[in-house]
């Protein structure tokens, strides 16, 4: 993924960037009175940062023929295995997405072979889903650059950011997580 810098826009480059002033001003016509307007901004930078940090995520990946979403996918069934049964409906409400997505998702990677779906020997209706050897040999291999992506994206902050950064970071996600009633 390589993004295109400038204020030209072609149909081959994205659009220019506009800076956080249009959507401010955005905001100043649709918000609430009382909306609380320095939290929304930060609000928003943190989605852009999130929007970001995926991206930064998926070009380092790259090489390896994967995304951040697809190996998300590889860790949980990894991470599960001999636990439990993983279903595709398990699998969807546990990272909070649709049903539809968990089933472009296993497509992608079972035409791959680096998982499998199997249906249920007890109930015919229900399909378990695994991981294949093949797919742990590649979260093994990925695993690596991974670590090291999620570390250099503290890089710029220094010893005293970082200890306030992660106390602030733990608290919003914990927040977010009872807000949304899912966990990592």
């Amino acid at each position: 993924m390589e993004r295109k810098t400038g204020n030209e826009c072609t149909a081959d480059q994205q659009l220019p960037a506009l800076g956080i002033d249009p959507y401010l001003e955005l905001m100043d016509k649709t918000a609430a009175q009382d909306a609380d307007r320095k939290s929304i901004r930060m609000g928003l930078v943190m989605l852009w940062l999130s929007d970001n940090i995926l991206d930064v995520m998926d070009v380092d990946l790259a090489p390896f023929g994967i995304t951040e979403s697809k190996l998300d996918m590889l860790l949980l069934l990894m991470l599960h295995e001999g636990r439990e049964l993983i279903t595709p409906s398990g699998i969807a409400d546990r990272l909070g997405i649709r049903r539809a997505s968990v089933t472009a998702l296993l497509d992608w990677l079972e035409k791959r072979g680096w998982v499998s779906r199997e249906q249920s020997a007890k109930d015919r209706r229900m399909i378990h889903v695994s991981i294949t050897p093949e797919g742990r040999a590649l979260v093994n291999q990925v695993l690596p650059t991974f670590w090291s992506t999620c570390a250099s994206l503290l890089g710029d902050l220094d010893a005293e950011e970082h200890r306030v950064f992660e106390k602030i970071l733990g608290k919003l996600h914990r927040s977010i997580e009872t807000r949304i009633g899912v966990g990592r």
